[in-house]
């Protein structure tokens, strides 16, 4: 990997920030009160800065190498039960004042909205510190560190000569984001990561596989290498392996979905329906299926927001409210609706913390081995990605099973050519046979068990 030309840029990162941070808080409470004496009867403000450090290699040369600064003022306002926004990230005391005016202008052309609410302070107090999201040496981590890892990680995943990386990139960040309203509410946190993704295909002789990707992340500089190093391997893994396809067979019933085709086409479909937004516009299957079984028992799923093997971790919410951990699924009954603090209004219930949300979703293992699933039938798909089309609504899904693998006897046979999946999501969902004791966690947003699902009809491609 070539050089850039730069020298070390270690500095008190942290310091820097928390001063933006701490220039920014008192400048958003100037803000409520000029709103408040502008005539919003409620008003929020959100602050958010960071500094990012990144660089990126394409065909094995820096292609981008740079340290951004960015910070942000987000408003809203409440005027007689009407709403209106503004952003910006011009962070002046007359710029964000006009951003109140132009948010209260807004509103005047909304219409009203009884359901419109801010949390007090004695609904929202404020959140618990996680100490595990900031890391003063991580802050400190100058481009020069992140290139040495670079160049670790692009010999591990390089090791086999087959592997093609079209674009890899690292990124240190140390960042804050607070939210402020007139009610009471002061909610702040202080973040460091480090962040990586990889992106090629393999390439052998005249034979080249799809492209394909892979992600991770970690809270601290001392953790980075070890984490950064699995990924390569793993994503090394993927695209040798996608090499070589060959044609499946077509037949309707059982496949292995893996963990990333779980996120895709599994909780997408779930979170849709439990999601208050939904239940409050009457476009939820499960609108009353509180307490009841809507899934397969196999299914159980959290949502755990001050977990640290998630990249998504936060104290509070959107709407400022503390976040806590949370069964979403228990057993494949349905536990809550998803509800913010406005979709609980309108569906005359509470909020359970979930603006922005879920933050770190878990699938729980099952009981069997993953090489016990793959005998499920003599011939079975393993479908790793999905591309394709979905209705929300309906349920439907129809697409392409990318980076997918026939098994034959249990046996890996090697990739499959883009096969044709297609199935409905409420008749898979209860038809979902067992999930593997073995888990994988994807970049850091979601952890998932593979899982026997059964309905699914496949086309040989």
């Amino acid at each position: 990997m070539k050089s850039p030309s730069m020298k070390s840029q270690h500095g008190d990162t942290s310091a820097a920030l928390r001063k933006t941070a701490a220039e920014m808080q008192t400048l958003a409470h100037e803000i409520l009160e000029h709103g408040i004496k502008s005539g919003a009867d409620r008003i929020k403000v959100g602050t958010s800065g960071s500094i990012t450090r990144r660089l990126v290699v394409e065909n094995k040369a820096v292609s981008l190498a740079n340290s951004l600064e960015d910070q942000k003022f987000s408003l809203l306002v409440h005027k007689d039960q009407k709403k209106g926004s503004a952003t910006t990230n011009i962070v002046r005391p007359e710029s964000i004042r006009k951003g109140v005016e132009d948010a209260l202008a807004l509103a005047s052309f909304s219409v009203a909205d009884p359901a419109l609410n801010m949390p007090d302070v004695s609904a929202a107090p404020k959140a618990k510190s996680l100490d595990f999201m900031f890391d003063e040496q991580t802050a400190d981590t100058s481009l020069a560190e992140i290139q040495e890892l670079m160049g670790q990680a692009l010999a591990r995943a390089t090791q086999d000569k087959r592997v093609a990386i079209d674009k890899f990139e690292m990124s240190v960040s140390t960042s804050f984001h607070a939210l402020y309203n007139s009610l009471g509410v002061a909610q702040s946190e202080l973040q460091t990561m480090i962040g990586w993704s990889f992106f090629g295909m393999g390439i052998d002789g005249d034979a080249v596989s799809g492209f394909d990707y892979d992600s991770g992340f970690s809270w601290k500089t001392s953790d980075t290498a070890a984490r950064l190093m699995a990924t390569a391997e793993s994503f090394a893994a993927k695209v040798t392996g996608n090499l070589h396809p060959r044609k499946a067979n077509s037949y309707k019933g059982l496949v292995v979905f893996s963990p990333r085709a779980v996120e895709e086409l599994l909780t997408g479909f779930m979170l849709y329906h439990a999601s208050g937004s939904a239940v409050m516009d009457g476009k939820s299957r499960w609108e009353h299926d509180v307490g009841k079984a809507v899934v397969s028992p196999v299914i159980t799923l959290r949502d755990q927001p001050h977990n640290p093997a998630f990249a998504g971790v936060t104290t509070f919410d959107g709407d400022g409210m503390p976040t806590r951990d949370h069964v979403l699924f228990d057993s494949g009954k349905l536990c809550m609706h998803l509800h913010d603090c406005y979709s609980a209004k309108r569906c005359k219930t509470n909020s359970n913390h979930m603006s922005g949300g879920p933050f770190g979703m878990s699938l729980a293992p099952g009981g069997s081995l993953l090489a016990d699933l793959l005998h499920a039938r003599r011939e079975i798909l393993l479908v790793d990605r999905f591309s394709g089309n979905t209705d929300a609504i309906k349920g439907d899904f129809s697409g392409v099973a990318k980076s997918s693998r026939l098994y034959i006897d249990g046996k890996d046979s090697g990739a499959v050519t883009e096969t044709m999946i297609a199935g409905n999501f409420f008749e898979f969902a209860k038809k979902i046979e067992a999930a593997s004791l073995e888990t994988e966690m994807l970049g850091g947003s979601f952890s998932s068990p593979w899982l026997l699902v059964d309905g699914v009809s496949v086309t040989g491609g």
